[in-house]
């Protein structure tokens, strides 16, 4: 099924904005979690802020793949780069939660508890959620 080019227009525009709301919440949410992981010496808390700073990365790269095409680019190299890069973004992520999670074991660090990183967490579970619904929806009228 092909859609006009105004209708196509203003899904990417809306996945733009999404996008934009996206980074925008994991930056916010990064600096919180990185701050409050400091402050509790937590290393948990500080794993979930540089997650949430690979998350801003990753974001950015589809919001500039949304821009090419809103510029009217060519799409299909600006597809195959941001699929590279999200993917190198998510194995960055991975090896991080990797390394931590040995370090954490050799070292048996005991996460400390933050009233703030709780209220963090349950924010997060309620946003992302939402975010992701609508980011996939968009994808999908999108294809």
């Amino acid at each position: 099924m092909t859609i006009d080019a105004a209708l196509r227009g203003r899904r990417v525009t809306r996945g733009i904005h999404l996008e934009y709301l996206t980074i925008g919440w994991n930056i916010l949410e990064g600096a919180v979690a990185i701050i409050a992981g400091l402050m509790a010496g937590s290393v948990a808390l500080l794993g979930f802020g540089v997650d949430s700073a690979i998350e801003s990365c990753s974001g950015a790269v589809l919001l500039w793949r949304l821009r090419a095409e809103q510029a009217g680019k060519n799409i299909d190299k600006a597809e195959q780069t941001a699929l590279k890069l999200v993917g190198i973004s998510l194995l960055l992520l991975a090896a991080y939660v990797s390394l931590d999670a040995i370090k954490t074991l050799i070292t048996t660090a005991r996460p400390q508890h933050s009233i703030v990183g709780i209220a963090l967490s349950v924010v997060s579970l309620i946003v992302m959620p939402l975010l992701a619904t609508a980011k996939r929806r968009t994808a999908a009228e999108l294809n």
